[in-house]
């Protein structure tokens, strides 16, 4: 089995990818098949005498071939070995494995330079939508200082999403775009996915929020 990470395309899951057990071999033979990708690396469970491990494997854009890898044996690999058994053996379920191997939680069990060094190109839309930290803050000072449904200048709102620190392993956040009337467009999807309320465009130049 391989976990895909990749920059664009996010994870995949190849489960049913059986291999001859050389991992390097293995892993740039599924990279030439897989046409979605980008840059991004690969994870495999391994197991050494006795122990269980995972293979992280780093992949580019300029070709199919692995560029970095690492080897782990530790407490906390060993339970992401088992947790990706338990997946296979259909004992976990594919969303509650999904949501176990977010890169966020993997960089904090993961000895791994490539993991750490891992950038999505943009902020994939299931985590923007659902768990960006920066949402709700900003609802919650706009509507604060401004109060609901009454008319401010767009530019306020764009002042509150400049004052963000961007997320480390993203490198174009929806709220970073050069574009502001694009910044709060994502801004609005943002507020109205998680039912906080959303903008109003009004007059020219003003917004409401609601």
């Amino acid at each position: 089995m391989f976990i895909l990470f990749d920059r664009d395309w996010g994870v995949s899951v190849f489960q049913n990818f059986r291999g001859y057990d050389d991992l390097v071999d293995d892993a740039e033979w599924l990279l030439e098949r897989t046409p979605q990708k980008s840059k991004g690396f690969l994870i495999r469970p391994v197991s050494e005498g006795g122990r269980e491990g995972i293979w992280i494997g780093e992949y580019n854009q300029k070709g199919n071939q692995i560029r970095r890898q690492d080897v782990l044996f530790d407490g906390n690999v060993a339970s992401l070995n088992r947790l990706i058994g338990e997946y296979v053996d259909h004992k976990v379920s594919e969303k509650r494995f999904m949501e176990k191997i977010v890169i966020e939680d993997l960089r904090k069990k993961l000895d791994s330079r490539i993991v750490r060094d891992f950038k999505y190109y943009t902020c994939p839309s299931d985590r923007f939508y659902r768990s960006c930290i920066h949402i709700e803050r900003i609802y919650r000072e706009l509507t604060n200082k401004y109060g609901k449904s009454k008319k401010i200048p767009y530019s306020k709102i764009a002042e509150a999403v400049e004052k963000i620190d961007p997320c480390e392993d993203v490198i174009v956040c929806p709220l970073m775009e050069p574009n502001v009337f694009v910044r709060l467009l994502n801004l609005n999807k943002a507020f109205k996915s998680r039912k906080l309320g959303e903008i109003k465009f009004t007059d020219s130049g003003f917004v409401e929020i609601r």
